[in-house]
């Protein structure tokens, strides 16, 4: 696996931001990229199973997830000055048979996501995505983390999944999780993704989200140091990348993730709504 430096300096991230931050000329005002957005419904009304034409399954995958966690935002995560389209798709232990844990039942066992962006001649295409052991839960996503030495903009996500354990009882209900340590990219019209650290474990006493807990922690840092594979949850956490995940080199952004229901009913204002909640610290103000 590729190494990844991780220590990145301040000065030399904001050298490199000063490189691209400048939206390019060409793009059309938000409002007009709203619009073009709102009108390529016949594009993104595909990631609604309730809304495919009859006899056609464009993405038959999405049938399993639960319509009413599909989330959308409007962002500007590049800073191209062309605004994205973000989709993301979950479902958790409800949508399956129970019984299920309170201290559980909300965290996704499946997530899946799609990504749209203005194009540079004004059109909404569907960008590639990469997979980074799992699909990143974007509701996650962390304020700029990193600018790279080509002037990409990475963000860090902690992805969080759900199973039952092999064990598992009614009486002795037991469950495993995997946290997925990412960082996603916009980068020539592909969403990146890769995967810094994974860690592994179980849930026990999971009556409620207050009282659960995690043994049997396992984890790896994929820097290339042999000391940083299957290590335990306190080795982990004194790791340079656990201790720095959440840091960020500006002040914190914020995305407005509004559902897809409120898209499909009225998708000027749903798209406005959250284009207005979108805020990049130094970079963007928060629109009213």
């Amino acid at each position: 696996m590729m190494t990844i430096s991780l220590k990145k300096t301040l000065g030399a991230a904001l050298a490199a931001f000063a490189l691209t931050a400048a939206p390019a000329a060409a793009a059309p005002s938000p409002e007009a990229q709203l619009q073009m957005i709102a009108e390529a419904e016949p594009l993104w009304k595909d990631e609604f199973v309730a809304r495919w034409d009859e006899g056609q399954t464009p993405y038959p995958y999405l049938m399993r997830f639960n319509r009413r966690l599909t989330h959308i935002a409007v962002t500007d995560l590049d800073h191209n000055g062309r605004l994205e389209l973000l989709v993301r798709h979950a479902m958790t232990l409800m949508d399956i048979s129970g019984p299920h844990a309170a201290g559980v039942v909300d965290i996704p066992i499946d997530i899946s996501l799609s990504a749209y962006e203005i194009s540079a001649d004004g059109r909404l295409e569907r960008l590639r995505t990469e997979n980074g052991y799992d699909w990143p839960d974007l509701m996650n996503l962390h304020p700029l983390s990193e600018v790279d030495e080509h002037g990409t903009r990475w963000h860090h996500v902690r992805t969080v999944t759900v199973s039952r354990g092999s064990c598992f009882t009614d009486n002795d209900p037991s469950y495993t999780y995997t946290a997925s340590y990412q960082r996603v990219a916009l980068d020539h019209g592909t969403l990146r993704c890769q995967l810094l650290a994974v860690e592994k474990g179980s849930y026990r006493d999971v009556d409620s989200p207050s009282t659960c807990r995690k043994i049997h922690v396992s984890a790896s840092v994929f820097d290339g140091d042999p000391a940083h594979t299957n290590m335990s949850g306190r080795q982990f956490q004194q790791t340079y990348l656990y201790q720095t995940f959440d840091e960020s080199l500006l002040p914190p952004s914020s995305i407005r993730w509004v559902s897809g229901d409120e898209l499909n009913r009225d998708p000027r204002e749903a798209l406005s709504s959250s284009w207005r909640g979108f805020a990049y610290g130094a970079l963007r103000e928060a629109r009213g």
